[in-house]
């Protein structure tokens, strides 16, 4: 043991530490950065602000859209030949088509040792930077402790009839279903689920405050955070997790064409590292990697089920069967 640790110092530290000082000197000599990312404006500024200080030699520049949007405009500006940007965040769907469409390149920054698989590319284009969690949620002032739901076929009881909402704009949640389960599974839960004439609404945050409001007993797939930051607002709600937890990434790529790629790598490592890492969580967002947990609530000993970026091209069809199922127009 003691000489593996001598071989650590003496040879591979210098090596990692000589690689990392010679892509910081490239990056400096490049001098900037450019992002585009779906974060939120007040994340991207707190990120990018730390870099600077850090490397006050490099200077980063940004663009905050929607994840469609942060796409759109890689695109288009690749079709027109025009290459601005080094580093993209976006949605798992996004960042896919992008790495599909030959936008990005493969880079694994030595951060990725700290995200667990399924959280970062198996090809190495990309890394997620934060995490969505799909959990179930119910009302405290309606369902007794020993009603609560522990899992989604819970749902299912006689007792949730009527009294149930579902969140329609998640065909993410569908496919991952289908992936955890089988296709014919998912679908008949999603069968049974509709006999249970619940209230169907698009979107996370309308089915979590309805179900706050007492519209809903319980709801099938309300963002974890949401529920919880609700619950610690001091709203009547209770999140559940149905473990293992589906987890959509929000990952971080470099771009094939990147004008600063030495700085974009930089950049990358920098939000990937347990400093980035833990400025997303002190601002709300579930740091994907693996050691930081969020605030809003412990993922020590939860399991997760990464969603699997690749599934994308079934989210229309999923989405259309929902409705169908459903009954929704």
């Amino acid at each position: 043991m003691m000489q593996l640790f001598v071989l650590f110092v003496l040879v591979v530290l210098p090596v990692a530490t000589a690689r990392a000082a010679t892509l910081e000197d490239a990056a400096k000599t490049e001098g900037e950065v450019v992002l585009y990312s779906s974060l939120n404006n007040e994340q991207i500024v707190t990120l990018v602000d730390a870099f600077k200080k850090k490397y006050p030699n490099i200077k980063p520049s940004f663009y905050r859209g929607t994840s469609d949007r942060v796409l759109q405009r890689a695109v288009t500006e690749s079709k027109a030949g025009r290459f601005a940007v080094d580093v993209v965040t976006a949605a798992g769907f996004q960042l896919q088509l992008m790495k599909e469409s030959g936008l990005t390149q493969r880079f694994v920054p030595p951060e990725a040792s700290s995200y667990n698989e399924g959280f970062k590319d198996p090809d190495g284009h990309w890394v997620s930077v934060h995490s969505l969690l799909n959990s179930m949620a119910y009302n405290i002032q309606l369902v007794k402790p020993n009603e609560a739901p522990k899992k989604y076929e819970d749902l299912l009881a006689p007792r949730w009839k009527g009294r149930l909402g579902v969140n329609l704009l998640d065909p993410e949640w569908y496919v991952s279903l289908q992936w955890r389960w089988g296709k014919e599974k998912t679908r008949n839960f999603l069968k049974a689920l509709a006999a249970q004439q619940p209230g169907v609404r698009d979107g996370h945050n309308i089915t979590a405050q309805l179900l706050a409001a007492g519209e809903f007993h319980a709801v099938t797939n309300p963002y974890a955070h949401i529920a919880a930051r609700i619950k610690n607002e001091g709203g009547p709600v209770q999140y559940v997790f149905d473990e293992p937890v589906i987890t959509y990434v929000h990952p971080i790529a470099l771009m094939k064409a990147a004008p600063h790629p030495s700085a974009g790598k930089l950049l990358m490592s920098f939000i990937l590292s347990v400093e980035g890492q833990r400025m997303l969580r002190d601002q709300g967002r579930i740091p994907s990697h693996r050691d930081i947990d969020p605030q809003v609530f412990s993922l020590r000993n939860v399991k997760l089920f990464a969603s699997d970026p690749r599934l994308a091209k079934e989210y229309s069809a999923a989405g259309d069967e929902m409705r169908a199922i459903l009954g929704a127009r």
